[in-house]
């Protein structure tokens, strides 16, 4: 029996990647998934939310969060995909598959601690961003108590909340988790930085538009213009384009906390 279930697994896997690699399955964004697919996908979220955010303790929301910085939030990181009362999605968000759901019915339906962790986390081949990089805790328990709030505003008393919180800012995270090579690995990948180099003992795009970063501490300067030493990788990590002008690595907001945890990476992943 066991062997049975085995080798249907492994034929239904090869037959899989047959179909794969041959090309004819459409990755194409404007044909939707099989039936089936679809409701296992859905099912598959649910459960795995589920399982995850278990441990997650919800505080009093009403003394951490703030619905005006939750909506500033929304407005500044989600809206763009979701809507709002009254809204509509940009066409960044018409045009994904799956197609960004509106919120009002998870909203109204899922616990606190499950709308944490996906808002935190993200959603992997969905196109839902993790935010617990850019977004303080308070911030996303505020983004959760504005999310709760959403299904039960009318039109007009969003439009009364939008102007109410003009004067609101999303609040970026100011510390970072304790070190390990794991959680640093997750940085790189949230600022995209595996999308330009290569980097040392991370899963990832083979891409060659920047340098390689693997044996870094092996470099004497940094872009040709700073001694390698790991404040300096932290300075230049920050704020590349402050340091060099013709660099073409861009500015990518990385708060220095997490810089710090960067350069210790790359200065330490060949031991």
């Amino acid at each position: 029996m066991t062997i049975g279930a085995v080798a249907l697994v492994l034929i239904g896997a090869g037959a899989g990647a047959v179909i794969l690699l041959s090309g004819a399955y459409s990755t194409a964004a404007t044909k939707q998934h099989f039936g089936i697919t679809y409701r296992i996908l859905e099912q598959g979220l649910r459960f795995s939310v589920a399982r995850y955010a278990d441990k997650i303790v919800v505080p009093d929301l009403d003394r951490v969060a703030n619905v005006k910085v939750g909506y500033a939030c929304y407005r500044q990181y989600c809206q763009q995909c979701h809507g709002a009362p009254g809204v509509a999605r940009d066409p960044l968000g018409r045009g994904q598959l799956p197609s960004p759901s509106s919120l009002s019915e998870s909203a109204r339906d899922w616990p606190e601690a499950h709308l944490f962790y996906v808002t935190a986390k993200g959603v992997r081949m969905s196109g839902m961003p993790a935010w617990e990089f850019r977004i303080s805790t308070d911030g996303l328990w505020s983004t959760v108590a504005y999310l709760k709030a959403m299904p039960f505003l009318t039109k007009e008393e969003h439009r009364k909340l939008d102007t109410s919180a003009t004067a609101e800012s999303c609040p970026a995270p100011t510390t970072a988790p304790s070190y390990s090579r794991e959680t640093t690995q997750v940085m790189f990948r949230q600022y995209a930085c595996d999308n330009c180099h290569i980097i040392g003992g991370m899963v990832g795009p083979k891409t060659h538009i920047g340098p390689s970063l693997e044996k870094w501490r092996e470099r004497r300067y940094i872009a040709g213009v700073l001694p390698n030493t790991h404040d300096n990788l932290v300075r230049w990590i920050v704020a590349p384009q402050e340091i060099s002008a013709h660099t073409m690595m861009p500015d990518l907001d990385v708060i220095e906390p997490h810089a710090q945890h960067m350069a210790r990476y790359l200065m330490t992943m060949d031991e």
